[in-house]
């Protein structure tokens, strides 16, 4: 493993550790160097959805104060801390647990039904899947058959 991809793993834990105080998930995270300088991207959420911008700002603080602290990113760095937001695209059960009754849009791997995309009410979710009511019916889908990054809320 790299000298950066190692950086990269040991900031992920201690990003975790430092939300997990306030009981959030790392949603979403990456981690670049560009033209001299670090840069951290973080999503971040409670599990069943709904943090606040003020909520985002004192986790960017917190993790901020880590790195200036710890100087793992040196001295000139970029952060962003926000929430997944509307457009985010459902990746795994937690996604679609977070936005639990929300109307959303899933494009399938395999048909269902004779169907490629269901639009319906996220009922629940767990690892084995996700149960959604359509207008014709209920639909439990594998993770398998949810096309990666084809899930999102119906706006």
């Amino acid at each position: 493993m790299s000298m950066e991809n190692n950086l990269k793993e040991e900031l992920r834990k201690k990003i975790e550790e430092i939300i997990a105080q306030d009981q959030i998930e790392l949603i979403d995270f990456k981690f670049s160097f560009y033209a001299g300088q670090y840069s951290l991207r973080c999503l971040v959420d409670y599990a069943a959805g709904g943090i606040a911008i003020d909520k985002c700002a004192e986790i960017n603080r917190k993790i901020f104060n880590f790195l200036e602290e710890s100087k793992l990113l040196g001295e000139d760095f970029t952060l962003e801390v926000n929430s997944p937001g509307l457009d985010y695209p459902l990746k795994n059960y937690k996604d679609f647990l977070r936005v639990k009754g929300a109307i959303v849009g899933v494009w399938l791997s395999q048909p269902v039904n004779a169907k490629t995309y269901i639009e319906g009410e996220i009922i629940d979710a767990n690892e084995a899947g996700v149960v959604l009511k359509a207008k014709d019916r209920m639909y439990i889908l594998e993770p398998l058959n949810i096309k990666i990054g084809k899930a999102r809320l119906d706006l």
